[in-house]
């Protein structure tokens, strides 16, 4: 009888803590499903799933030695929430925002093109990280978890486009091959067999976020040195904990941080704003060159065509979430907002947030 008395008592407690944990924690029952889109029906996945690479907890990284020589390609899928811009992005995931308020810290009351007006303090947003800076000088207003290491996802398009426009005619005709297509197959903008100049496929990979294009462009160059000259940029911008795995950012093993970000925004802005032109440019059209098809290309940032937009790129993967990497202009002067890591849905909304904290609080 004490027996089955005491399997009864243990078993009312099991019962007892897991509806507790599902009152208490709701979000980490929040499912996702493979690639992007919302959560699938019914699913039941942890909702913090981190890369093998990215040591949340402890805020650091060992970077796999496995990175020299050829870099494999990665799987199949979408590395900023869209194959092209007409096939859409998102999830349904929402990151609990206690987990940001928890590492929240602010860094310094000014810098030297902006001094403090207001108290107000940041806003507590769902993300991994986060970065306020003044760009022209490079220094922080705010910052969360900023030396954590976390996926780059499409933001890898940045240091891809910065190779282009330094090693490759942007006059080139380019190929579409059948292994550059295989990093998003389900994609219908660019095919194997299409000709395009290297210029078009730059404006591809960076409007919608063209994984196809950055592979492309990588193979025309040789794949094995493009991917040694992105690393090698790193190094030498004093990008000390970032990796490249691939042009696209498919990889979890791309990653890098937010300070990290903030020295590769900085040299952007300063040596290729060709390349922010075209980031903050809202359409174009491109000439498939065997056919003489013109094919329009919308951008998938929100904040293309806006007057304050300087240029930026987007980011996501079901390992990173949602990335975003923001210059805006206020004051004559280049203000950077960075989020790693929050809510793919709401990547747009947590950068306003942010900024219009900034201006907001400093002149």
């Amino acid at each position: 009888m004490p027996n089955h008395f005491q399997k009864f008592v243990f078993l009312g407690a099991v019962v007892a803590a897991a509806l507790f944990s599902r009152i208490a924690y709701p979000t980490l029952y929040t499912g996702k499903k493979g690639g992007a889109g919302p959560a699938a029906a019914g699913a039941k996945v942890p909702l913090f799933v981190f890369p093998p690479l990215a040591n949340v907890a402890g805020g650091d990284t060992q970077v796999s030695s496995a990175a020299s020589g050829q870099a494999p390609r990665a799987a199949a899928g979408s590395s900023d929430g869209s194959q092209n811009a007409a096939n859409g992005s998102g999830d349904g995931n929402v990151m609990p925002p206690q987990y940001s308020a928890a590492f929240r810290s602010t860094a310094g009351a000014g810098s030297p093109n902006f001094t403090a007006k207001g108290s107000a303090l940041p806003p507590v947003i769902a993300s991994r990280a986060s970065l306020v800076a003044d760009l022209g000088t490079e220094s922080v207003l705010y910052g969360s978890n900023i030396d954590l290491r976390w996926p780059l996802a499409s933001v890898t398009k940045l240091m891809t486009a910065t190779v282009v426009l330094d090693k490759m005619d942007l006059g080139q005709r380019v190929t579409v091959t059948p292994a550059a297509t295989d990093a998003d197959p389900g994609q219908t903008l660019l095919q194997a067999g299409d000709v395009y100049t290297v210029s078009d496929l730059l404006r591809v990979m960076l409007l919608p976020s063209s994984n196809v294009a950055a592979e492309a462009l990588a193979d025309a160059y040789g794949r094995d040195g493009f991917l040694a000259e992105m690393n090698a940029r790193a190094a030498a911008w004093g990008m000390g904990s970032t990796h490249y795995d691939d042009p696209s950012g498919l990889s979890p093993q791309n990653q890098s941080t937010a300070s990290d970000l903030l020295r590769l925004a900085r040299k952007i802005y300063v040596d290729y704003p060709q390349l922010l032109a075209i980031t903050r440019t809202p359409q174009v059209t491109i000439t498939e060159l065997n056919s003489g098809r013109q094919v329009p290309v919308k951008s998938i940032n929100d904040f293309a065509g806006r007057s304050d937009f300087i240029g930026g790129k987007t980011g996501y993967t079901d390992e990173a979430d949602g990335n975003l990497l923001s210059i805006f202009r206020y004051e004559n002067q280049p203000v950077l907002v960075i989020v790693l890591g929050t809510n793919d849905g709401v990547r747009f909304a947590n950068t306003l947030s942010l900024y219009q904290w900034f201006t907001g609080n400093f002149k």
